[in-house]
C-alpha cells in the first residue's frame, strides 16, 4: 500500500522539541528537510521536499513522528537535463488532491539560473504512489522577468484552481490553471517583489481574505543566511497583498511571521495544511542542515500568527 515507504531513519532526531513557541509541535524521526510541503490525505500526513534524488517524501501517521520514504522519480527524468544539468535534483515540490486525484508540481533548475521548468505529475492518490509525469507546464529562460520555480497550487473561493510561482528577479506571480490539464491559462498577475530576494509563495484563504506567505532573503549561506517568512493579505487572490502597515507586497511590503533565532535560524520554505504551518530552519549546531518545524497557525484580528 505504501509504495514509496522504506525502513530506516537517516538523519533522525529523537523526540526533539524544536522551539519554545507555544503552538510548536514536538517532532521525532527523520526531520532533516528543505522546502517541506505539508499535506494531509485521509489519516496520513505527507511531506514532499527538495531533494538531490528526485522528489523527496516523508510520511507520518500522526504528524509528529516522521519517516523518510522512497523518492518519487528518484532516478531522474530525461527531460529534466536541459534545466538542471542532467542532475536528479528537484526543488520545492507541491502536492495536493484535486478532482479525485493527487497532483504534484515541482521545479527543476540550477542555482541562480532562469533556465527553469515547473513539472507536473499525477496519481490516483498520494498513498497509492502511482505517479505519472505530465512533463513541463511552465518554463522560463534567461531574459525573462520571472523564474519558473517554487510552484504553489491553490483553489480560490469560487472553486477555480491557480498556480503561483517565482523566485528572485521580479518576484512572485500567479495564473489560472485549466481544471482538467492543470496547465496555466489566461493572464498572469504580479503579486510580490523584494530587492533582498523573494520566493516560496504559499497562498491560502481564511475568512474574508487570501494570505500570501513568502520566504525572503538568502536561504542557504550558513551563518549568513537571512531567510525569513513574511506575509500580506488581500480580498482577491490576484492582490494587491498588503502587510499590517498597509504596504503593498509588490513594493517590498510584508509583515515578518518568523525570523528564527538562537540555534535554529533562517526559517523558510513554508506550507500550510489542516491549520498547521511547516517550514525548515537551519541548525547552527549541525552544519546548518535544514530541520523540520511545525506550528499551529492561528489568526488574531485577521492576521496570522503561531
Amino acid at each position: 500500500m505504501f509504495k514509496y515507504l522504506k525502513q530506516g531513519a537517516a538523519c533522525a532526531f529523537a523526540m526533539l522539541a524544536l522551539s519554545a513557541q507555544a503552538a510548536t509541535w514536538t517532532l521525532s524521526g527523520d526531520l532533516v528537510t528543505h522546502d517541506p510541503d505539508l499535506y494531509k490525505e485521509g489519516n496520513t500526513w505527507w511531506i514532499v521536499e527538495t531533494s538531490d534524488t528526485g522528489i523527496g517524501v516523508k510520511y507520518s501517521a500522526d504528524g509528529h513522528a516522521w519517516k523518510q520514504g522512497v523518492s518519487i522519480f528518484g532516478g531522474g527524468l530525461s527531460w529534466w537535463g536541459q534545466y538542471n544539468g542532467n542532475s536528479k535534483t528537484v526543488w520545492a515540490p507541491d502536492v495536493h488532491v484535486w478532482n479525485g486525484k493527487a497532483i504534484l508540481y515541482y521545479a527543476v533548475s540550477t542555482f541562480g539560473s532562469q533556465k527553469s521548468a515547473i513539472g507536473l505529475a499525477t496519481a490516483s492518490s498520494i498513498i497509492g504512489g502511482n505517479w505519472v509525469d505530465q512533463g513541463a507546464v511552465l518554463t522560463s529562460a534567461p531574459g525573462n522577468d520571472f523564474n519558473a520555480i517554487d510552484p504553489n497550487f491553490v483553489v480560490d473561493k469560487a472553486g477555480q484552481p491557480w498556480l503561483s510561482y517565482g523566485s528572485f528577479w521580479t518576484g512572485i506571480y500567479t495564473t489560472r490553471v485549466d481544471a482538467n490539464t492543470l496547465k496555466p491559462i489566461g493572464s498572469r498577475y504580479h503579486l510580490a517583489a523584494d530587492s533582498s530576494g523573494i520566493e516560496n509563495a504559499f497562498i491560502m484563504a481564511n475568512g474574508s481574505y487570501y494570505y500570501l506567505f513568502v520566504s525572503k532573503g538568502t536561504c542557504c549561506a550558513g551563518a549568513n543566511s537571512t531567510y525569513h517568512i513574511s506575509y500580506g493579505r488581500s480580498t482577491s487572490i490576484t492582490g494587491p497583498y498588503l502587510d499590517k502597515n498597509g504596504v503593498n507586497m509588490l513594493n517590498g511590503g510584508g509583515t515578518t511571521l518568523d525570523a528564527g533565532g538562537g540555534r535554529f535560524i533562517a526559517p523558510g520554505g513554508e506550507s500550510v495544511s489542516n491549520g498547521v504551518m511547516a517550514r525548515h530552519e537551519l541548525d547552527s549546531q549541525n552544519g546548518y542542515n535544514g530541520v523540520l518545524f511545525m506550528n499551529d497557525l492561528t489568526f488574531v484580528n485577521g492576521w496570522p500568527t503561531y
